[in-house]
């Protein structure tokens, strides 16, 4: 889990090169060098966690949880980070789409060969990309709720708000933050097993006959 969460960590600032261009620009408190802060890391962080391991955690109880190994692609990593990155550039870059959509449409993208190869994963990678969604719907939701002031100042730093696409759910919620929760969830919920070749068997054991 922490090597999941350290890798992700990275994603947070990098990901800002696309998403203060065109999507939001909050005050940083923490900034780093280049782009980005601190905050960037530490979500990051913990998006990764909770993708990767979360839904299993939470999911998957009162059963043996074994791993029975498939075939290994450690280099699909590298993979995942071509491809979206491939596809952000052709997408928001050069096609113009704003970065949110364009990054939830590269992770789909990629979740979609992931499952196309190990369709066993489909379970996984579903209720991750609930889990995920559903975790910052809550943030969001009750963020705003006990601190009123926030969903002003949300509207603020969301490029998107008070245009077409700047459509609020429950209130609170940006539509397009949890569909790039969906999508982020998709992806990275199923990766751990995919690239190491894993996957959770639940085994049921059998009572005792007297």
């Amino acid at each position: 889990m922490i090597i999941m969460s350290l890798i992700t960590a990275s994603f947070g600032p990098v990901s800002e090169l696309w998403y203060f261009a065109d999507y939001w620009k909050p005050e940083i408190a923490l900034p780093l060098p280049v782009i980005g802060g601190v905050e960037d890391l530490m979500f990051g962080f913990s998006i990764g966690g909770i993708a990767a391991f979360g839904y299993e955690s939470l999911f998957v109880r009162g059963v043996c949880k074994c791993e029975e190994k498939k075939l290994k692609r450690e280099w699909f990593l590298f993979v995942f980070f071509v491809v979206v990155g491939i596809l952000m550039i052709i997408l928001n870059n050069l096609l113009g789409m704003n970065s949110i959509f364009a990054s939830s449409i590269s992770m789909i993208v990629v979740a979609a060969v992931m499952l196309y190869m190990r369709p066993d994963l489909i379970t996984n990678a579903v209720g991750s990309a609930f889990l995920v969604a559903g975790t910052m719907f809550v943030i969001y939701f009750l963020g705003q709720e006990f601190f009123p002031s926030s969903h002003a100042w949300m509207l603020r730093i969301w490029k998107l708000s008070g245009t077409s696409q700047g459509l609020i759910v429950f209130k609170h919620i940006p539509w397009t933050e949890m569909l790039w929760g969906l999508s982020w969830g998709l992806v990275w919920g199923p990766m751990y097993e995919f690239l190491v070749g894993a996957r959770t068997m639940e085994l049921r054991l059998l009572k005792k006959r007297n």
